[in-house]
């Protein structure tokens, strides 16, 4: 990448690929900064189904056109990848690789997958000393992404003439989505969880005072609901994900229009299997606890965050939080961003919620270090 003599007056473009589509944001500049450009690229189902080259080939087709209707400017983005393209993974090192965990890190994931070492980037988050099988390891979490996936965002980019300055995982995006939150008492040791409720999958992350000490990624979340759903109830999928935006993931399962014995039975069968994957994502989030109090017994973990398009849902987050046995509550890091009134075009309006730009939001803090 080339540098530059003159700083840019303007902030990057902000890019979150989920599995739903691609969110854009444009903040301002400044200690509290505010949203002033805003679009959103929709994938569709027959999309979602292809490889993320179809999706990423969509993306580069359809970004001029948004970026144009909603006023994005400067010549930079920061963007967070398809979640497809990031490996997250905890890794024991010896406490003497901490000052080479990137290569060491590198050479482990390769092994497991299978390829050269030089064909990842990986970023390494250390996270505290620990003891495994009598021996002190240094517990660390690698994020990985292949450099052939690396370029293809750069080269999509570039078709539209904007650099690639910072790439950053949907779980750090999370974290940094609260960095005006942390550290208001350093001296207590509590935790928050963060669980960012996808279509696709749910990313969890545990956080210190800011600092990330747990991250997972789990494929359970809407896409996994109405497959299930829709499986038991004998529908097709895309009236099964009508009947959850109208009526939460239990209601999907429970609400049955027709009043025969063959249809109520049908629904409560479908219930059955929704409250059954949301105990299935009950138990990982209840392992993700278990594993960070192995790791930091004289830490608790205070609350819940509930984030992602599927925290709309107050009976999937209050189901959760009960398992959890903890203070939760749904994020909005985007609200406080939004002008009083009416939002920039391409942005939701300020009176609805907005957890799922929760990650969109954090891009504004990460780091440009590309």
């Amino acid at each position: 990448m080339g540098f530059s003599l003159f700083r840019s007056q303007h902030s990057p473009v902000l890019a979150d690929f989920g599995s739903s589509g691609v969110k854009l944001l444009q903040v301002s500049l400044g200690e509290r900064p505010q949203a002033i450009a805003g679009g959103w690229i929709p994938f569709t189902d027959e999309l979602r189904a292809k490889p993320p080259e179809a999706r990423l080939d969509h993306v580069a087709s359809e970004l001029p056109r948004v970026l144009k209707a909603n006023a994005f400017r400067g010549n930079r983005v920061v963007l967070a990848p398809l979640s497809q393209h990031i490996l997250v993974k905890h890794l024991s090192l010896a406490p003497t690789d901490g000052d080479q965990a990137e290569s060491v890190a590198a050479t482990q994931l390769a092994i497991g997958l299978g390829c050269d070492p030089a064909a990842l980037v990986v970023r390494v988050n250390k996270v505290c000393e620990t003891m495994r099988d009598g021996a002190p390891k240094l517990e660390t979490i690698a994020l990985a992404m292949s450099r052939e996936d690396v370029m293809r965002y750069v080269s999509l980019f570039r078709r539209v003439r904007l650099g690639v300055v910072g790439v950053h995982s949907e779980i750090q995006a999370l974290v940094h989505a609260f960095d005006h939150l942390h550290g208001a008492d350093s001296s207590a040791r509590t935790g928050t969880m963060y669980a960012d409720l996808g279509y696709g999958g749910t990313k969890i992350a545990i956080c210190h005072q800011g600092k990330l000490v747990f991250a997972k990624t789990v494929p359970l979340s809407g896409r996994a609901f109405d497959a299930r759903i829709a499986e038991a109830r004998r529908a097709p999928i895309s009236e099964v994900r009508r009947l959850r935006l109208e009526h939460g993931v239990l209601g999907a399962g429970a609400h049955a229009p027709e009043a025969d014995g063959e249809a109520v039975a049908l629904a409560t069968s479908a219930e059955m299997v929704a409250r059954e994957v949301v105990e299935m994502l009950s138990d990982e989030l209840c392992m993700c606890l278990r594993y960070h109090a192995a790791l930091f017994p004289d830490w608790t973990v205070g609350r819940v965050v509930f984030l992602g398009g599927e925290a709309r849902d107050v009976g999937l987050c209050q189901a959760l939080a009960a398992a959890l046995r903890l203070p939760a509550k749904a994020g909005d890091p985007l609200s406080r961003m939004l002008p009083i009134g009416s939002a920039p075009q391409g942005l939701p309006e300020p009176e609805r919620a907005h957890p799922d730009w929760a990650v969109a939001c954090g891009l504004a803090s990460a780091p440009t270090d590309l």
